[in-house]
């Protein structure tokens, strides 16, 4: 897996509180960052893969109403 390094801007009360309840088992901020990144992602592709299904689907329907209305 190819890795990168990136700048952000957090809030210092909730990262000092994260820190200190990683260190309770060992975990790393990176892993954290990438566990949510990956979560952020899979539940987008979710909800707009439905959403664009659902919205393809009455195109089509739309469609073939105006082609029978239209008696082609």
């Amino acid at each position: 897996m190819k890795k990168i390094r990136v700048n952000i801007t957090v809030d210092k009360a909730t990262l000092e509180k994260a820190k200190t309840k990683l260190n309770l088992f060992g975990g790393k901020l990176s892993t954290l960052f990438n566990a949510y990144l990956a979560d952020f992602v899979s539940s987008m592709d979710k909800e707009f893969a439905g959403t664009h299904k659902d919205l393809h689907h009455k195109v089509k329907e739309l469609e073939e109403r105006i082609r029978r209305l239209e008696g082609k």
